[in-house]
């Protein structure tokens, strides 16, 4: 029995041996390491950008007040368009100020005609020769009616004067060429030059402002990069401003920025930077939220590594790079602002790294790996055009 049962063994370990020899045929080995790309590190000036939310605003705005005192007679344009410079917009009741006018141009016509005869009564009693014959007290006291005929005249004039003005200011005009919202008052309304007196606002969009809110942390960093060297001007260019509208279209017209806050604004903690766009077709409203991103800047001899070569793990952000013998080694970096589709790292890399930006799946740190240049030129070697701020 015992005889049976070894011979037994023998078959099922001569069955098994002969399966592993079937399913592991003659020459085989572990398997090749696997295929990766990579991208060589390498320095050079990145263009970047910072971009903040902001809002559009006119460039001036201009109440329309009424300067006299009346009910108002007509409006003569139509509310939410754009008006020209000069353009009638209202019109108070004239008659009262017409009547006034008159009575000032009578009174000057008036002194006028009582100086004029003051003046030819000196000139007769001046023209008596004969010694004696008129009274030095007579010849001074029709001087002095002259005199006083002459600044009654004066001061005629100066009423008829202001009379023509504040019969002008019955009649009101767009001061520039805005866009006008709805009116104030309705015709037939009792205006004056108090509380009633605002009639509408013109808003100056040609050109418009564009303003954005720098936080100030932002700002701290961003004055200390620039005397470090570490963030110069593109080109020696000014910087510019670019918006992006909601519907996630850019404007095409370039923004000239003009104003800077001199202080913080302790309620918001931020600084204003305020640019003026060209604004021809009005696409630009004002109170329009936009994004704004600031441009014309660059972090020279900066080391830039494609996005997707970047991986994430509890201990932050990491990357592959091929070492000696074709070992991947994993190493931990500090990222800065994303340009493009490129991180540029601030710490853990050195030009001449390869770092791996495809088969990323298939590489484990200490594996080998057969690297070949990816199929794009290092990001290095490559012009950046457009760049993006990713933490703030």
């Amino acid at each position: 029995m015992r005889k049976k049962y070894m011979r037994y063994a023998a078959l099922v370990v001569a069955a098994l041996a002969t399966t592993v020899t079937i399913a592991q045929p003659p020459g085989s080995g572990p398997p090749p390491p696997p295929q990766v790309s990579t991208v060589t590190v390498d320095q050079k000036p990145v263009p970047v950008t910072f971009s903040y939310s902001g809002v559009t605003a006119a460039s001036k705005t201009v109440e329309i007040r009424a300067r006299v005192r009346g009910y108002l007679h007509s409006r003569d344009f139509e509310e939410g368009t754009l008006v020209k410079k000069g353009q009638p917009l209202f019109t108070i009741d004239p008659s009262t100020f017409e009547a006034d006018r008159e009575i000032a141009a009578a009174r000057v016509e008036q002194i006028e005609a009582t100086r004029k005869l003051a003046e030819q009564e000196v000139k007769r009693l001046k023209s008596v020769t004969v010694p004696g014959a008129v009274a030095a007290a007579d010849v001074d006291k029709q001087e002095a009616a002259l005199a006083e005929a002459s600044a009654s005249l004066r001061l005629a004039k100066a009423e008829l004067q202001r009379a023509d003005l504040e019969l002008s200011y019955t009649k009101i005009e767009a001061p520039m060429d805005g866009l006008i919202g709805k009116s104030m008052k309705e015709i037939g309304s009792m205006v004056d030059t108090g509380e009633n007196s605002l009639l509408a606002v013109v808003h100056q969009v040609e050109p418009i402002y564009v303003s954005v809110r720098i936080s100030e942390r932002d700002f701290l960093a961003w004055r200390a990069d620039q005397e470090s060297g570490a963030l110069v001007r593109l080109d020696n260019q000014e910087p510019w401003l670019e918006i992006t509208l909601n519907d996630l279209s850019t404007y095409e017209k370039r923004g000239v920025i003009n104003f800077l806050s001199p202080e913080l604004n302790t309620q918001t903690g931020s600084y204003e930077v305020r640019a003026v766009f060209e604004n021809p077709d009005l696409k630009l409203r004002p109170g329009q939220f936009i994004k704004g991103h600031i441009k014309g800047w660059a972090r020279p001899a900066s080391i830039t590594v494609p996005q997707r070569a970047v991986n994430q793990s509890p201990l932050g952000p990491f990357v592959y790079v091929v070492g000696e013998d074709n070992v991947a080694q994993q190493r931990t970096i500090e990222l800065g602002q994303w340009t493009g589709d490129e991180w540029i790292i601030t710490s853990g890399l050195s030009v001449g790294d390869r770092v791996i930006v495809e088969g990323l799946t298939k590489v484990r740190p200490g594996a080998v790996v057969n690297p070949a240049p990816a199929a794009e030129k290092i990001a290095a070697k490559q012009p950046a055009h457009d760049s993006k701020q990713a933490q703030q």
